[in-house]
């Protein structure tokens, strides 16, 4: 397809307001919601891009796009349905000619599958009380869920989702939103049986449901301050075993790809990671949740050939107030490739962009910095930065799907930031 300015651009279909993710729900009154156009329903709003977004983003760095080929996607790893639509190639000028194309990889994400249920209320009670409400609503969401769908409505790659969800009308609503932006899942064992067992802790462990994990929210409809209890249910099931079956499957190529967060078990989290490696991947490791009262293994650091904290996250790992303002960034991002970080340390910095430290391709010591932004000529190039929430997820599922087409790591982590910017 053509853009309006006249260069070759991404086929992206309108994504359904059904396909979005609970980014701007969480802190917006609902009246205040109404008045937002559906323009605003990119990946840092609702989780999905917008296709005069994909445009205004494809069209800035043509420098680097010698042409945009629909190709047709290899076989989904897994049963789904319907069929996974179309996807969009990127061939590549910057590092090859003009015959040559980079293959384009398969992204996994591995992470959580959230159902958010939302309560708007003037009035937050207090403990003991019943107040009424004057709005509720559902939506999709959980971070690992954000990201995959981050980077499947880019429509550039494959996209294969690795979880675990009840067999309740919330998993069922997760599973559509998947189908309905083309992230392939498995069919089999995504779903738990009802009679399934979590080996989880808590206050009373002979008594667990497997119920698609939910975040109840109650927001305060005068301020937009929020209340949000995350109970995990069916994503701690995903075990570690799982997560390495899966993204070591034979039944689809190796992905070029792995993605993980903490709102899963630690260690289901860094077998993926561990699994990732294994199979010649490019390993992203989001560490968000930060750990809050324990202690982030080792070897995530080591098995993670990117980084990507946002200010607050990069604060905890390296054992900084996460009110200290005074705390140079760039160099607590260095602390972590002593941590074992193979290639880069992204920080996302909300209005300002990113920070990316990167090593040579050399293996070097040499670590060089770039300070990126969205590209130029995007529509919310001028308007104020209204909410940041779910803007990492955003990120880090594009920064994924750009890695896999091949873009270097800068031009991906500019692109990356367009996308998680509401216009």
């Amino acid at each position: 397809t053509i853009s309006p300015r006249g260069v070759p651009s991404m086929a992206l279909p309108r994504p359904p307001v059904s396909a979005s993710a609970s980014y701007l729900r969480r802190r917006t009154p609902p009246r205040q919601r109404q008045r937002i156009p559906f323009v605003r329903s990119v990946l840092s709003v609702r989780g999905c891009l917008s296709a005069a977004s994909a445009v205004s983003v494809a069209a800035s760095s043509t420098a680097a796009v010698s042409a945009f080929v629909t190709t047709s996607a290899p076989p989904p790893a897994f049963s789904v349905s319907p069929p996974v639509r179309p996807r969009t190639s990127l061939a590549m000028s910057s590092s090859s000619s003009n015959s040559e194309t980079n293959k384009i990889g398969r992204v996994v994400v591995v992470g959580s599958a959230n159902q958010d249920l939302t309560a708007y209320t003037g009035t937050v009670p207090t403990l003991g009380e019943t107040v009424i409400g004057s709005s509720f609503e559902t939506c999709c969401g959980g971070k690992g869920a954000n990201q995959a769908v981050a980077a499947a409505s880019l429509g550039i790659c494959p996209v294969t989702m690795v979880c675990r969800v009840g067999p309740d009308s919330f998993g069922s609503d997760l599973l559509a939103n998947f189908r309905s932006v083309g992230v392939q899942y498995d069919e089999e064992n995504t779903v738990l049986p009802a009679n399934c067992d979590i080996d989880d802790e808590g206050d009373n462990e002979d008594y667990c449901v497997p119920h698609t994990g939910v975040a109840p929210i109650v927001v305060d409809t005068k301020c937009g301050d929020n209340m949000i209890i995350v109970v995990p249910g069916a994503n701690h099931a995903l075990t570690p075993e799982d997560v390495r079956a899966a993204v070591l499957s034979e039944d689809a190529p190796p992905p070029s790809v792995v993605v993980v967060q903490l709102e899963i078990k630690p260690e289901s989290a860094l077998e993926a990671l561990k699994a990732g490696r294994e199979a010649g991947s490019t390993t992203i490791f989001n560490p968000a949740p930060a750990p809050d009262g324990w202690e982030l293994d080792p070897d995530f650091y080591k098995f993670a050939d990117i980084v990507i904290p946002n200010e607050s996250e990069l604060r905890r790992l390296c054992g900084v107030d996460v009110d200290d303002a005074d705390a140079d960034e760039e160099k607590l991002a260095r602390e972590l490739f002593d941590r074992g970080v193979r290639k880069a340390v992204i920080v996302t910095l909300g209005a300002r962009g990113a920070m990316v430290l990167s090593k040579d391709d050399e293996g070097g010591g040499d670590i060089a910095k770039a300070m990126v932004s969205a590209p130029p000529g995007l529509p919310c190039e001028s308007l104020p930065v209204v909410d940041t929430v779910g803007a990492g997820d955003a990120f880090c599922g594009s920064l994924s799907a750009y890695l896999s087409a091949g873009l270097d790591l800068p031009d991906a982590a500019s692109r990356a930031c367009g996308d998680a910017s509401a216009p």
